[in-house]
């Protein structure tokens, strides 16, 4: 977001190590005192909420599905960790979004903005 001299506020943390996980993998982290889970998908890293918004489920350690897909080991819901959209509904007809953040690779260096 810009402010009114149009500099760029968002700020990007250091979350981890590009190698900390392989294509497939997800990780919960700490970015800046906040739990988010990390994936890599083999084509880029993506990071969303740590807890699934269905029923406060861990999301981290959860191996992908397909490169993008996320199923909750809980309920069933699936998410494209990629936008956060909840491409099939749990068990119980649940099919909210998950938060996302935007993320960066900078010198090996996995950053999550969590603006």
């Amino acid at each position: 977001m810009a402010d009114e001299t149009g500099a760029d506020e968002t700020r990007f943390v250091d979350a981890a190590p590009d190698d900390y996980l392989e294509p497939g993998e997800t990780a919960t982290v700490d970015v800046g005192g906040t739990a988010v889970t990390i994936a890599n998908t083999g084509d880029r890293w993506c990071a969303f909420q740590s807890m699934c918004p269905h029923q406060e489920t861990p999301l981290g350690g959860v191996p992908l599905l397909r490169g993008v897909l996320l199923r909750c080991p809980e309920h069933g819901s699936v998410f494209d960790v990629s936008t956060g959209e909840c491409v099939l509904a749990s068990d119980d007809g649940w099919s909210g979004p998950m938060r996302t953040f935007r993320t960066q690779v900078v010198d090996g260096v996995v950053q999550v903005s969590l603006g």
